[in-house]
């Protein structure tokens, strides 16, 4: 397929040049008369792996495909795939990912392995247990050292590598995420001391740590490693009220960060006031068609609540879909879900909600495998996936050639 397009695409290209050129020494100066909007229609529909090729073996395209403009019309095409990686077998033998593309979800085993130059950072022989992905953004990963507080950077499709090592310490990484306004990647960073919380934002551009400058007290932090983008703005479940530490944080169970504006604030999550503020665990933020879905695991029901937020301005929030993740007549595993030694609370941590698309919710059962389940239909897709099934960690994923600086 790749090499189908390489040759059609310069065909087409060609026949355009001898159509305008006089001679092949005009060709250079034929192809920068040629509209750019026009190549780049042409180009930003290929595959990603074609667009490489380009930039290998072809000069005069090399420095069009390069510019960050194509880049982002070639995102802007890109069909989300799946995002899986192996850190048990990611060892000595470097880092296992893997991706599932969106057109091979109807079929079983169906992924292909991502090639990373063994060189890389994140495949650093010197330690047993190599650096472990957290975030996913625009076809951008963030791994994180085990054992010292070192992040790298990796676009796996030009095999750009940064690594930041000056991180404020103590501290904790929050989000990776693409400024809609300065058009650069960033990483939002966590620093928590005593009752005490400071944000940071390190800019992969200028490789420079800034803080940010809350117009009140900001001590909150939030829950795990995901987040939802929504409306130009970071979500989280919130997870620490410094201030009222006990106390469940629900009157700020959602924390959201404007990118453009660099602003800190928190808003109610919906449903009724949590018991303890370990319930917020059991919490999940996701994106249904552009808005913001609040996903609340019931663990004495083993059901998922769905709450979609329709009004960003005015918050309004309307529970649209109850899961039965147990219900035996959708889902093909027994009832009550447990593991040797967990308690019901810990039903959380095998139980993985991972996004929402196409109407299909995708979540990931610890031992069980990838299920997709369609909220309105209520039928299941079984995704199998190989040998050890508890070793997975799973990202939403896009292929591009954003440059990380």
């Amino acid at each position: 397929m790749a090499l189908q397009c390489f040759t059609w695409t310069t065909e087409l290209l060609g026949s355009l040049f001898n159509i305008i050129c006089k001679d092949e020494e005009d060709l250079a100066e034929t192809f920068g008369r040629l509209p750019d909007c026009l190549i780049i229609d042409v180009l930003s529909r290929l595959p990603l792996d074609c667009l490489v090729r380009f930039q290998r073996d072809c000069r005069d395209l090399r420095a069009l495909i390069s510019t960050h403009d194509f880049a982002t019309v070639h995102l802007s095409r890109a069909r989300p795939m799946l995002l899986i990686h192996d850190f048990v077998k990611s060892t000595k033998n470097g880092q296992q990912l893997y991706v599932f593309g969106t057109e091979h979800l109807n079929g079983k085993n169906v992924f292909r392995k991502l090639h990373l130059r063994p060189e890389l950072m994140i495949n650093n022989k010197r330690w047993e247990k190599p650096p472990i992905l957290q975030y996913s953004c625009q076809g951008v990963l963030l791994f994180v050292d085990r054992m010292w507080p070192i992040y790298y950077a990796l676009n796996p499709i030009t095999q750009e590598e940064v690594t930041i090592k000056n991180t404020p310490v103590p501290g904790k990484s929050c989000a990776l995420y693409f400024c809609p306004l300065t058009r650069q990647f960033k990483l939002l960073y966590a620093q928590a001391r005593g009752s005490l919380c400071q944000y940071f934002v390190y800019m992969f551009k200028t490789r420079t740590w800034r803080k940010i400058h809350s117009s009140s007290t900001f001590n909150f932090l939030p829950y795990l490693n995901s987040h939802a983008v929504v409306n130009g703005a970071l979500h989280w479940i919130m997870y620490a009220d410094f201030e009222k530490e006990g106390i469940p944080p629900c009157a700020n169970g959602i924390m959201v960060f404007r990118m453009d504006k660099e602003e800190l604030s928190a808003m109610p999550h919906p449903g009724s006031v949590c018991t303890s503020k370990k319930v917020h665990t059991t919490m999940t933020l996701l994106v249904k068609e552009n808005c913001l879905s609040f996903c609340h695991l019931l663990v004495s029901e083993y059901a998922v609540d769905i709450w979609i937020l329709e009004d960003y301005k005015m918050r309004t929030w309307n529970k649209r879909y109850k899961v039965n993740l147990f219900d035996k007549k959708i889902f093909p595993f027994s009832l009550p879900y447990t593991r040797p030694g967990s308690t019901s609370i810990d039903v959380y941590w095998w139980i993985k909600l991972i996004n929402i698309q196409g109407g299909e919710l995708l979540f990931y059962l610890c031992d069980r495998g990838l299920f997709s389940y369609n909220l309105d239909h209520k039928t299941v897709k079984i995704f199998e996936l190989p040998q050890q099934k508890e070793s997975y960690a799973c990202r939403t994923y896009i292929e591009s050639l954003l440059a990380i600086t």
